[in-house]
C-alpha cells in the first residue's frame, strides 16, 4: 500500500473508488477546476486507488472530513480507521478548532472510536449526479 498526501487524484479514480462503495460517481464534479480541498490522502494498491478521505476547511476555525471511502475489497483491513486517524491528527496539528463528519446512523460505532460527538444537523441533496 502507498499512501500520497494532498497529490492530484484523478476524477475517474475517485468516481470509481465512489462507484465501488454505493455513491454516484460524480466525475463531472471532480472534474471541475472549483472542486477544491484543504488536505487529502489517498491509497493505492499497484496503482489502484482503494482508500481515500478528503477534508475541507477553512484552515483556522473548521474542517469538516468528507468522502472516507475503501474499497469494498479492502474493507476490513484497518485502512478506513487508519486514515480517519491521520487526517484527525495532521487537523490536530494544524490547530483547527473544531472537526466534523457526517455519517449514516449503521456507521455510529466506527466513528464514536475517534471521540465524534453526535449532533443534531441536516443536510440536503440539491440535485442528482451520475
Amino acid at each position: 500500500m502507498t499512501y500520497q498526501y494532498n497529490e492530484i487524484v484523478s476524477a475517474k479514480a475517485l468516481s470509481d473508488l465512489r462507484e465501488s462503495v454505493g455513491w454516484n460517481r460524480m466525475e463531472n464534479e471532480y472534474e471541475s477546476p472549483l472542486m477544491t480541498s484543504f488536505y487529502h490522502i489517498a491509497v493505492y494498491e499497484n496503482r489502484k486507488l482503494v482508500g481515500y478521505v478528503d477534508c475541507v476547511s477553512n484552515g483556522v476555525t473548521d474542517a469538516y472530513i468528507q468522502d472516507l471511502m475503501v474499497h469494498p475489497d479492502y474493507q476490513g483491513k484497518g485502512i478506513g480507521t487508519d486514515l480517519m486517524n491521520q487526517m484527525i491528527r495532521y487537523l490536530k496539528e494544524k490547530r483547527i478548532y473544531m472537526v466534523s463528519v457526517v455519517f449514516e446512523e449503521r456507521l455510529k460505532p466506527f466513528y464514536d472510536k475517534f471521540g465524534f460527538n453526535q449532533m443534531l444537523c441536516g443536510q440536503m441533496e440539491t440535485f442528482t449526479s451520475k
